[in-house]
């Protein structure tokens, strides 16, 4: 009879020594609300969510990017052709002809502008290293001063850059050598003068926080980052889109020098008589033998076609502007192309 209830108490002592196990789904305790399941209309939500988020980081600057190639090798096309006095609304050239064209106009500009980012990124490293060091009297506001003051006279020079009054384009453009010079230091001036209001804004941050001093108006800062940035996001377009139409006529005239490598050749035959003014053409008569087209002409380059018209130029270029002849696409003429 005494050994059952000792045996009792030992069992007992065991299972409160024992280490409790984790509750199971299916067991709830006594005097416990039961947790209400998730509803599966909100997981799918969730989900949905979470995929959306992450696809807007890979739309939303893909975006972006096509938007660009788009605008660049619009402009470069309308600036090549407006060389030749053809305008690129009779050639209904579709979204893949502009974006084709684009990267021509894109590869230098982005070059110069990512190895300039580069060399900006080293000096500003070095700098912030020299600031670090202790001293007794840290600089760090000096300089944040000191690059505030000079991105915003940079900046006020974007007023004349974007404007460019006459005065500015015959005293001051007139120094900088015609080409990619002229066009793209004076944006890139104000690009500096953006990210240097950037950089005063960062040292000024880096300063307060050595010094440990209670960092106010982190709103305003964050809103006056925000603009600059949309101010040298606008530069840097602004920039692109000036040497993307420099890039297309002077694309032109080099095609011109060099007699159109790569476009098509043409013979012209015509029922009547054509008169034109283009240099290096070899005009022909032939047998009166019941052909309808009895003149033919050769030497003409075809630089684009529209739905009624053809736009031919010579091989040879005529100086100092290059013509180009505009023949009707129907019954009157016929054209055959040379390999």
């Amino acid at each position: 009879m005494t050994e059952q209830p000792s045996r009792a108490r030992a069992t007992a002592a065991r299972r409160l020594r024992r280490p409790a196990s984790p509750a199971r789904p299916d067991r709830v305790r006594q005097g416990a609300p039961a947790a209400a399941p998730e509803p599966a209309a909100r997981q799918r939500d969730d989900r949905t969510r979470a995929f959306l988020e992450k696809a807007a980081y890979v739309v939303a600057p893909g975006s972006v990017i096509v938007g660009l190639l788009y605008y660049v090798g619009r402009t470069y096309t309308t600036s090549y052709y407006v060389h030749f006095g053809v305008p690129t609304s009779d050639l209904q050239l579709s979204r893949d002809s502009y974006l084709t064209v684009s990267p021509d106009a894109l590869f230098f500009p982005l070059w110069v502008l990512l190895c300039c980012a580069l060399l900006a990124l080293a000096l500003f490293a070095l700098i912030e290293q020299w600031l670090a060091r202790p001293r007794e009297n840290p600089l760090w506001q000096r300089a944040s001063v000191a690059a505030a003051v000079a991105g915003g006279l940079l900046l006020l020079l974007g007023f004349l850059v974007f404007v460019q009054p006459p005065w500015w384009s015959r005293r001051v453009l007139s120094l900088l050598e015609p080409g990619w010079p002229r066009t793209l230091l004076p944006p890139l001036v104000v690009t500096v003068g953006a990210a240097l209001a950037l950089w005063s804004l960062h040292l000024y941050q880096c300063g307060r926080r050595q010094q440990g001093v209670p960092m106010a108006g982190e709103r305003v800062r964050s809103m006056a980052g925000a603009v600059l940035i949309g101010l040298l996001t606008l530069s840097l377009f602004f920039s692109l889109a000036r040497y993307a139409d420099e890039a297309g006529d002077d694309q032109a005239a080099r095609d011109a020098d060099s007699g159109f490598p790569g476009q098509v050749n043409v013979l012209v035959y015509s029922r009547s008589r054509i008169t034109q003014d283009a240099l290096g053409i070899t005009f022909k008569e032939l047998a009166d033998d019941g052909e309808p087209y009895r003149y033919r002409y050769s030497g003409f380059v075809l630089i684009a076609k529209s739905s009624s018209r053809y736009y031919l130029v010579s091989h040879v270029r005529r100086q100092p502007n290059d013509l180009t002849v505009v023949l009707p696409d129907d019954g009157t003429i016929r054209i055959e192309t040379l390999g």
